[in-house]
């Protein structure tokens, strides 16, 4: 008996540090973490995730019925919190995995059958709220003022106040773009995107901190970078890109839904090529401690 009520308190103990925000219960199935195996990021981190808050989010709007992963950290619901719009970028989820453990709050990914687009919608495309807005995002099919709003509903009920809006994403190898097919480089730039290479000598295809495909992202309305905010970035060693946000070029992309609808050009993505799980915690490590 003495071990049956032990155990019950557990239970009812485990329950309790895994509550869920009313606002955004609606949007919340509870699942057994047992019933997610079939999916590779669970099986992957399934050790890990045993400790951590596991539930579905689903988002019902339009044609799309989308399905998240809602990952959080019990002992520190309140902390860094990361969207991963992407299911096919492995490395992000092991990193994020990490970030929950490590510093609290948690990570938001999309369920995509291990694919960049949900039935051919790329998530990250998906923050245009309204039909004058979808209309100037080549990459949004259709408004999605549910999907934004939950989304950000979701983020703000983790997330530290004083923390910035973060994403993780992965890249290929050594690809000279800034976008598309999901290869960027710090080597390119654009009108809109600029680019600060942190080191004199950047790789073009070892792993690390020099690597072309490991940057961060930040972004805001003027057009060159708060210079101490990216002096602090370049003296990390960390090689940092910078978005221009304007309204009428708006992509409907987070970092442009953050700066427009947000508010705050308090934004951090960072980014590695697919594989580079230490880099990427490197670089996580190092952003915490820019903003604690």
């Amino acid at each position: 008996m003495k071990y049956l009520i032990l155990s019950l308190l557990f239970i009812v103990s485990l329950d309790a540090s895994c509550k869920i925000p009313k606002d955004i219960k609606p949007f919340i199935q509870q699942t057994d973490i047992n019933q997610l195996k079939k999916h590779r990021d669970i099986r992957r981190n399934f050790n890990s995730l045993k400790n951590l808050c596991v539930n579905i989010v689903s988002i019902k709007e339009g044609k799309y019925n989308w399905k998240m992963l809602l990952v959080t950290n019990p002992k520190k619901p309140k902390g860094a919190f990361w969207f991963l719009p992407h299911d096919n970028e492995n490395t992000a989820f092991d990193a994020g995995v990490y970030a929950t453990q490590k510093y609290g709050g948690g990570f938001l990914a999309v369920m995509a059958n291990d694919k960049r687009y949900f039935m051919g919608q790329d998530p990250n495309r998906n923050f245009g709220e309204t039909k004058k807005t979808a209309k100037t995002c080549s990459k949004q099919k259709y408004p999605a003022p549910k999907y934004s709003k939950t989304v950000f509903k979701i983020i703000d009920s983790y997330k530290n106040p004083q923390y910035p809006y973060m994403s993780l994403h992965n890249n290929k190898n050594g690809h000279r773009g800034n976008g598309g097919s999901g290869g960027v480089s710090i080597l390119k730039s654009s009108k809109i995107v600029q680019s600060f290479p942190a080191f004199k000598n950047i790789t073009k295809s070892n792993r690390g901190l020099k690597d072309e495909d490991t940057l961060i992202y930040i972004a805001g309305f003027a057009k060159k970078p708060n210079q101490t905010k990216l002096n602090r970035l370049l003296s990390l060693g960390l090689n940092t890109k910078y978005e221009i946000i304007d309204k009428n070029n708006n992509d409907c992309s987070l970092s442009n839904y953050v700066v427009l609808n947000k508010k705050t050009t308090n934004y951090y993505n960072i980014e590695t090529q697919h594989g580079d799980l230490k880099t990427q915690k490197n670089m996580i490590d190092k952003i915490m401690g820019l903003i604690k």
